[in-house]
């Protein structure tokens, strides 16, 4: 009795200290994301990961270019520690796949021409790249080619935004492939080549991530904004006809999947950039994660796409405020998405435009969990 006693104590202590720490879990702000790439570049938006052959690569939107004048904190501002000397609208660097330990190492070897920082995916001669800007965001490897999908951007000058918007318009999504030799490492030549232009001027931005389940890839796109909200949808398109716009379909109402895009319904209606889609191998669950128009890192979590309407978004993470800087006024945080995952947490990214710069949070998979 005295034995099963003692194991009923044991046992009644792991489960509250389990609890508790639970409960007391919370997400880390771990700065800025990948020290090393300002070795390269002074700052840059997007950054999505993608597995490719054993590393990672990573596509970059827009990559200022320049020179350091002050040292860059989470907490600093562009124009305190920075010159700017020009900004071209995609880059790409390679890494080791990161880890728990890892994660806060990771040596960016840039794609680059003659010593510099250049745009993989380039615009045409008949395309001024002071105009169109080319915002590369995920892809897949398939086979031995790797896709990688874009948002094909025009800034027009004839337009009068409202306060705090661009005048740009987004003309659609592209979707450029590049076939990697056998042996190939980083720092070799990587050459991507457009290669079809799969949704058009006022339709959703898809491709914002890419997940491959079976025979099946599944991406997940946001916008164009409406009546004040900015929507997200899920698409899925089976792996052999990625480039054809037409074998693309949609998450619709009843949770079932259409062909036609106006049967398209949200899974999100407040979201700020690219959301990520992914489905997490420990809570056997997909998480979609997206940074809400308010500023905060939300999360949808479901089994499967037939219940994933079904579900509600939940914040896991404010960010701090954002400084005040008189040129810039108008400014929010955007584009949270996941970028990596391991037994022990999820680790995302948001974008903070003060500095330009991917900020790096560590969620325990009990703050997803948690009701």
């Amino acid at each position: 009795m005295r034995y099963h006693s003692k194991i009923s104590i044991l046992v009644i202590a792991l489960v509250l200290s389990c609890t508790y720490c639970a409960r007391n879990a919370r997400v880390e702000n771990l700065g800025i994301f990948g020290e090393s790439r300002k070795e390269s570049v002074l700052g840059q938006d997007g950054c999505t990961p993608i597995p490719v052959n054993g590393i990672m690569m990573w596509t970059f939107g827009d990559t200022i270019i320049g020179s350091w004048k002050g040292e860059l904190t989470s907490g600093s501002t562009f124009e305190e520690t920075a010159v700017m000397k020009g900004m071209i609208s995609n880059s790409l660097a390679f890494t080791e796949v990161p880890g728990d330990a890892t994660i806060k190492k990771l040596r960016f070897v840039f794609n680059k021409k003659e010593g510099a920082v250049v745009p993989f995916i380039e615009t045409t001669k008949a395309e001024d790249p002071r105009l169109w800007r080319l915002w590369a965001i995920d892809g897949i490897k398939i086979d031995a080619t790797i896709y990688v999908y874009y948002m094909i951007v025009f800034v027009d000058k004839s337009i009068r935004p409202r306060k705090g918007e661009l005048p740009i318009r987004v003309m659609g999504v592209g979707l450029a492939e590049w076939q990697m030799p056998q042996g190939w490492k980083p720092g070799s030549p990587v050459r991507f080549r457009r290669i079809a232009t799969i949704f058009r001027e006022g339709e959703p931005v898809f491709g914002d991530s890419v997940i491959r389940i079976g025979d099946y890839l599944y991406l997940s796109g946001h916008g164009p904004s409406r009546d004040g909200t900015v929507p997200a949808y899920i698409s899925r398109v089976r792996v052999s006809a990625i480039r054809n716009r037409n074998s693309y379909e949609f998450l619709d109402s009843e949770g079932g999947w259409s062909r036609q895009l106006a049967r398209a319904t949200p899974i999100a209606a407040d979201v700020m950039g690219e959301p990520s889609l992914v489905y997490n191998d420990h809570l056997k669950q997909y998480v979609f994660l997206y940074c809400s128009t308010d500023g905060s890192i939300k999360s949808i979590l479901f089994p499967d796409f037939k219940h994933a309407l079904n579900k509600k978004a939940r914040v896991v993470y404010t960010p701090p405020a954002l400084p005040h800087i008189k040129s810039r006024e108008y400014l929010f945080y955007y584009s949270g998405k996941e970028i990596f995952q391991t037994e022990k947490a999820l680790y995302a990214i948001y974008i903070n435009p003060a500095i330009y710069q991917p900020i790096l949070l560590r969620i325990p998979y009990s703050i997803l969990l948690d009701k």
